[in-house]
């Protein structure tokens, strides 16, 4: 399964290593469009590739987007199962 192309409202990260360019893009997006969709475990041509999913990758993720993006916003934050890989789905809107 391929996800297809990025576009102004859809981001993908291979990993959240890629937490802080993930924050970058989002506010990029709100900016612009008032909403966007950010996937962890998705290549840029997207591929899945999957991510790891720890007890406090979760946390990272929302504790990460509330202290870079003023006025902050709470995203929706879900864990998909693609292809037998678990990617993380944020949504976001103003």
């Amino acid at each position: 399964m391929n996800f297809g192309m990025e576009t102004e409202l859809i981001e993908f990260k291979k990993s959240t290593g890629e937490l802080k360019e993930g924050i970058i893009s989002l506010a990029s997006m709100l900016n612009k469009n008032g909403r966007g969709v950010l996937y962890f475990g998705v290549r840029n041509d997207g591929e899945i590739v999957g991510q790891q999913i720890g007890d406090r990758t979760m946390r990272e993720i929302s504790q990460g987007i509330a202290n870079a993006i003023k006025p902050q916003v709470i995203p929706t934050i879900i864990i998909e199962l693609c292809e037998d890989k678990n990617i993380i789905k944020e949504i976001m809107t103003l």
